[in-house]
């Protein structure tokens, strides 16, 4: 396969770094804030507008693949555990779930496009 020169660069495999690292951190804090701001109380308003809040970004942060990805795995993911309602807490962390596995496949798969020729 071959891979064009631009893309074996030096610069190619730091912004890989740095689209990594945030994307990561990114996901890793909006699940941090949705698991701070969940209580045993019942589904608030806080915590249902929180849940929201942890769809959109991670439908941000997982873009192109996790909506098509969270598309196709989040009913049924979401059937096999049984959560009624995807606003309910299950539902909000099986999405999380199958947009940051989208995610990890976006870097691995853009790694493999900057990987240098050998």
């Amino acid at each position: 396969m071959h891979v064009p020169k631009a893309l074996r660069s030096p610069l190619a495999r730091k912004m890989w770094v740095a689209y990594a690292t945030a994307t990561i951190l990114v996901s890793l804090s909006v699940l941090a804030i949705y698991v701070n701001a969940y209580d045993d109380n019942g589904l608030t308003d806080r915590l249902r507008a929180i849940g929201s809040f942890t769809r959109q970004a991670m439908r941000v942060v997982s873009f192109p693949l996790g909506l098509p990805f969270g598309a196709l795995a989040n009913g049924p993911l979401q059937a096999i555990f049984g959560c009624d309602k995807p606003n309910e807490p299950c539902g909000v962390f099986v999405d999380w779930w199958t947009h940051f596995a989208a995610l990890v496949a976006q870097i691995i798969s853009l790694r493999l496009m900057i990987r240098e020729k050998t």
